[in-house]
């Protein structure tokens, strides 16, 4: 089975290369709507392919953009997330030369960031301001890395600095808590890309496993008037970690479904 799976994601990658790639730049290059469609499609794909099922509770706020802040566990983090939703992500700069995902990733507007690069975090910032100005939604992982997702790491209060620079009267995105994490239908798993694993063992491991669930659970609106970054993301880890430890992961927020597909790291 996973030697199947191993060449059905090849055959996934070379399709999408061949094929998806130039409408895909031309559906966005005329805002058609059915960039969407080929995100949210290829994304499921990928994600049956390796053998991630995607589960997702509870609902974005209503209220768009959303800045969406998630904890991190692996690169799959990207595709279940986008199979179910058309986001934007910010992504270190890297997966811009990943073979055939970096080049899908840049056909979605991803936001590179250099890590450690002090001098591009102006840029950036501004960059992710216009995205959530655009009406689109954002996702950013302010654990700044991959973990085996036992605990949620520090959030970094500069992921939260495009919010204070959308403060005029009507601008300011809605912020949305989401937790995700992995299981084998009864325990927790770790599926994570981290430390010095390298890209291909950790992916023929995952295709081995076959049978991971990714669960997303979307947490309710926070409010953001009157507190700084890291006040925000103080209380945006909290929440993220209230609903990792919640037993059936279900959030109470229900004002909007969840949509459907944008891409990144």
């Amino acid at each position: 089975m996973p030697y199947l799976r191993a060449l059905a994601f090849a055959l996934t990658l070379t399709g999408a290369f061949v094929f998806l790639v130039p409408v895909q730049a031309l559906a966005r290059r005329r805002g058609w709507p059915i960039q969407h469609a080929i995100q949210t499609g290829f994304c499921r794909t990928v994600c049956a392919v390796i053998g991630v099922k995607v589960k997702a509770r509870g609902a974005l706020p209503s209220s768009a953009p959303r800045f969406v802040v998630a904890n991190h566990v692996s690169w799959t983090d990207i595709i279940a997330l986008a199979s179910v939703s058309p986001f934007v992500f910010l992504a270190k700069s890297e997966v811009a030369r990943w073979p055939v995902l970096g080049l899908l990733a840049r056909l979605q507007g991803t936001i590179f960031v250099e890590r450690g690069a002090r001098q591009d975090v102006a840029r950036v910032n501004d960059a992710l301001a216009d995205v959530l100005r655009a009406g689109h939604d954002l996702v950013v992982f302010p654990e700044g890395t991959s973990s085996d997702g036992a605990e949620v790491l520090p959030f970094r209060s500069a992921h939260f600095a495009p919010l204070e620079l959308m403060n005029a009267p009507g601008e300011a995105p809605t912020l949305a808590p989401v937790a995700i994490a992995y299981s084998d239908g009864a325990n927790r798993i770790d599926v994570g890309w981290y430390g010095d694993m390298t890209f291909l063992p950790h992916l023929w491991s995952l295709m081995k496993q076959g049978r991971a669930q990714c669960h997303i659970s979307f947490g309710a609106a926070i409010e953001t008037s009157g507190k700084d970054r890291k006040a925000l993301a103080a209380e945006t880890r909290a929440s993220v970690q209230m609903l990792l430890s919640s037993p059936s992961g279900l959030t109470k927020n229900r004002s909007a479904p969840a949509p459907t597909a944008h891409f990144a790291r």
